[in-house]
């Protein structure tokens, strides 16, 4: 008998705990941890866009070295009418949100050895620190997307308009997509995520 009421009351406060688990989870928690695997869809970076990469150093050069009196005359725009200046400024408006928020885009091994020839382009591993130290793609720098916010002070300040090539440990590593949310939240535009990671690019080096 007592045996019996002992696995009643072991049932009871499993169902209990099983229930405070789903409502904390998915109803007090916003951020709370999917039950079922999301997908992630992502666009695939077309190879057109690696083409031509240019190194900024090389277009600075070229810069400086234009003679001062071969430069445009500025303009003055002071005696512009100012209903003129509005609708300049709402067609900007306009074409910024027309082209939708910034997604990071899938990018293969071939594209990652294409966007590493551009000495501008930053490489960022996202898994942990001892992780990061037993192998990483040459250059990369660690920023585990789990301690994101203690980077922020230094991203914030950036370019967010240079190449970014986000990467982990490939197949069910999420921690390279949590990165990119995050660098994509701060305002950085062009992200790529290296799906395969840190497991496809040691088996095509091992290729050769």
């Amino acid at each position: 008998m007592k045996k019996n009421m002992l696995v009643s009351d072991i049932l009871i406060i499993l169902a209990i705990s099983t229930v405070l688990a789903f409502w904390f989870n998915g109803l007090s928690n916003p951020k709370g941890i999917s039950l079922i695997r999301e997908e992630r869809v992502l666009e695939t970076a077309s190879d057109d866009e690696f083409e031509q990469l240019v190194d900024t150093s090389t277009v600075v050069n070229a810069q400086q070295q234009i003679p001062v009196d071969t430069l445009p005359v500025k303009k003055d725009t002071s005696k512009q009418p100012l209903p003129m200046q509005q609708k300049i400024g709402e067609t900007s408006k306009t074409t910024i949100e027309e082209q939708g928020p910034v997604k990071a885009k899938a990018i293969n091994y071939s594209q990652v050895k294409k966007l590493m020839a551009d000495p501008s382009v930053m490489i960022l591993d996202a898994r942990n620190e001892h992780e990061f130290a037993e192998g990483h793609l040459p250059n990369s720098r660690n920023i585990f997307a789990l301690e994101f916010e203690q980077y922020i002070p230094e991203l914030i300040g950036m370019n967010k308009d240079i190449r970014i090539i986000v990467y982990c440990g490939g197949g069910q590593c999420e921690l390279s997509h949590e990165l990119s949310n995050n660098l994509i939240g701060l305002g950085f535009k062009k992200i790529y995520i290296y799906l395969g990671g840190w497991e496809d690019w040691k088996k095509n080096g091992m290729r050769k």
